[in-house]
């Protein structure tokens, strides 16, 4: 994921050599990665890898803000201290995933996050939804990535797990909405900071 980035000009040519295969696959896999909007394929001009489109990804994060705010205010109502202490114990792995620096696998790191989130949605019997957005949208993923590979969010987002879980470990659902919003909507704000000058080349605004 993103060793092509958006905008970036996809040369079949290239392809062939670099797979050392015929036209024919390179052209059934560009048309199936054009199928799900990764690519753009303009007759007669080639194909490029396609731009991100921020309109989708705000509107995602404001279906995850609404969805997150309610698993967690049912999570609280039903959470035992044993399943509080396996939140505990996430936040403490996702902690020493990144303090071991010489091998830090931003991958693994993700899937700790995510493995966080989905012990609120399995605990509340929401498993269909977690599963939804756990498919892969284009536009939403590529965002995600950009934010953690380019943006570096790796400390704000232990910070606001810490957050999160102590939110849930006092039952208070005050704060909820609060850190929700700040946990989805901090990557925009660390896009735009980091790609200011060159926002145009790699995202859609519209």
């Amino acid at each position: 994921m993103l060793k092509l980035k958006p905008g970036q000009l996809v040369s079949e040519n290239i392809l062939r050599t670099r797979y050392n295969v015929s036209r024919t696959p390179i052209r059934s896999a560009l048309s199936r990665l054009a199928g799900v909007g990764l690519v753009n394929i303009v007759p007669k001009s080639g194909s490029r890898v396609s731009m991100i489109n921020m309109e989708i990804v705000k509107q995602i994060i404001y279906e995850r803000f609404a969805l997150e705010c309610m698993i967690m205010k049912d999570y609280i109502a039903v959470a035992t201290e044993g399943d509080i202490k396996k939140l505990e114990m996430t936040v403490a792995q996702l902690t020493n995933s990144y303090k071991n620096t010489k091998y830090f696998k931003p991958d693994k790191f993700k899937e700790i996050d995510l493995s966080m989130h989905e012990l609120l949605y399995k605990k509340t019997g929401h498993t269909y939804l977690w599963e939804q957005i756990r498919k892969s949208e284009p536009n939403y993923t590529r965002f995600c990535m950009l934010d953690m590979l380019e943006c570096k969010n790796y400390e704000q987002v232990i910070l606001e797990h810490k957050q999160i879980y102590e939110v849930i470990k006092n039952r208070d659902t005050t704060k909820i909405e609060e850190i929700v919003k700040k946990h989805l909507y901090g990557g925009i704000d660390r896009i735009n900071a980091t790609f200011s000058n060159r926002f145009d080349e790699i995202f859609i605004a519209y």
